[in-house]
């Protein structure tokens, strides 16, 4: 009683509410409160009401998604960068000054968007390579690809055998024009006086030796190391499960424990000593 009596005195010095404009509260969408006969509501016309024609000007055509309680099936792209495709200059060792400087780079989609390409004439002789997409890439469009063995540029890989790289070049780097940016530290691709290519670093910059373009990076493909794998396949980043064969419980309750062990902290057990 005296918590209602205070409630009361309260409410008499609290500001009454300040009217508000019929306009400026919300109004139901016109779809979803328009009433429908449900005898003659048909589900496999388009839109949510039938009898809602003349009200809604977005009205959907036959057939199409969200029509007849069927949905297509959609995929929305990453809002990171998008897959870029580079064209390939050529093949390293061997390659020369002309073919890396022959394509004509394709532009790369904005991140969140994809674009199209119509191949024309001499574009891009060497072919196309589709890599994933970065920032790096998408603020050097003038870039292009090497294929590269390993060995060639120094690469060694776990499997202790040869394996093509891709070599990511931008021609558009200041070095190229102004000699003056040229980075002792940084990996180029140089031609010689007589035009072959090298890819590596220097120290100085021999005077008769131009620069192409800098090295942004080199794409490696993935090499497993033999003898890599650990004693639990399920704990593996590349073991897979097959959809018709389920797991049992004795099989959950294994990996579980091995999960815990994996977590587990180690810690050391100090035993009292006897002396003699």
């Amino acid at each position: 009683m005296i918590m209602v009596s205070m409630l009361l005195a309260l409410g008499a010095w609290l500001p009454a509410p300040r009217p508000v404009a019929q306009s400026a509260r919300r109004v139901p969408s016109p779809r979803l409160q328009y009433e429908y006969d449900s005898k003659t509501f048909d589900p496999t016309k388009s839109g949510l009401n039938p009898q809602a024609r003349d009200m809604v000007s977005d009205w959907r055509p036959e057939g199409a998604h969200g029509t007849g309680s069927r949905f297509m099936p959609m995929t929305t792209v990453a809002k990171d960068s998008s897959p870029a495709v580079v064209c390939i200059a050529g093949i390293y060792p061997g390659l020369t000054e002309a073919q890396l400087l022959a394509p004509t780079p394709v532009p790369f989609a904005p991140p969140g968007t994809w674009t199209y390409h119509m191949l024309a004439g001499d574009a891009a002789p060497g072919g196309f390579v589709a890599i994933p997409g970065s920032s790096l890439l998408d603020c050097h469009p003038d870039t292009v690809a090497i294929v590269s063995n390993g060995g060639a540029i120094g690469v060694e890989f776990a499997d202790s055998n040869e394996h093509e790289v891709l070599v990511l070049v931008d021609r558009s780097d200041a070095a190229t024009f102004d000699r003056s940016e040229f980075d002792k530290e940084s990996f180029y691709v140089f031609a010689d006086p007589e035009g072959t290519v090298h890819i590596r670093w220097h120290k100085e910059l021999p005077a008769d030796w131009r620069i192409l373009g800098k090295v942004l990076y080199t794409q490696m493909p993935f090499v497993k190391r033999p003898g890599a794998g650990g004693g639990f396949a399920e704990l593996s980043d590349e073991f897979e499960y097959v959809a018709m064969r389920p797991l049992t419980h004795a099989h959950r309750s294994l990996i579980a424990h091995a999960t815990a062990r994996a977590a587990m902290p180690t810690r050391t057990v100090l035993r009292p000593r006897r002396l003699d």
